[in-house]
């Protein structure tokens, strides 16, 4: 009996967790915005060509800024940008910062896979699936242009996003 009662619960915990924030599935578009710069994430020039970089640009209202949150499971989506149609994953670069192209989006394709991990309030880690590497401005000073790129955690604000509800016209 004793035994019942604590499967019941821990059974009771988990799904009262799973009411909090942490465990709301995201559904919608969306712009996603660095905590550091303020800045939102982009493929560069609104360019629909392969292999174009995702970049910081001032926020703005439009398609080519406003990501499509596909969920995968848990805390993981695939984002497929609402202009070009399609998605980003690393660059085939060894390189220690890791560089952001964009890609045909390719359902389930793990390359491609990113999991949101709460920190605080609303603020997120944005990391690649499976990997120790999270999105990262490739400078702190909010430069319009500048690669996302992926790297290891460190201890800085500069790996923290935001997300807020984008439905652009343009």
């Amino acid at each position: 009996m004793k035994r019942l009662s604590l499967v019941l619960v821990l059974v009771l915990g988990a799904l009262l967790l799973c009411t909090t924030t942490r465990c709301q599935v995201i559904k919608g578009t969306f712009a996603i915005k660095n905590v550091e710069t303020g800045m939102l994430l982009r493929i560069k020039d609104a360019n629909k060509k392969d292999g174009t970089p995702l970049v910081s640009y001032t926020p703005v209202n439009w398609k080519c800024m406003t990501w499509d949150f596909l969920h995968a499971g848990g805390q993981t989506y695939q984002l497929r940008n609402l202009y070009t149609g399609k998605t980003f994953e690393p660059n085939a670069n060894q390189s220690a910062a890791k560089s952001l192209g964009q890609q045909p989006f390719l359902l389930d394709n793990i390359k491609q896979q990113y999991e949101f991990i709460p920190v605080t309030g609303g603020v997120y880690w944005i990391r690649l699936k499976d990997t120790e590497l999270y999105l990262t401005p490739s400078t702190s000073d909010g430069a319009s242009n500048s690669e996302v790129v992926l790297l290891k955690k460190g201890k800085t604000r500069l790996q923290h996003w935001t997300i807020y509800e984008q439905n652009p016209e343009l």
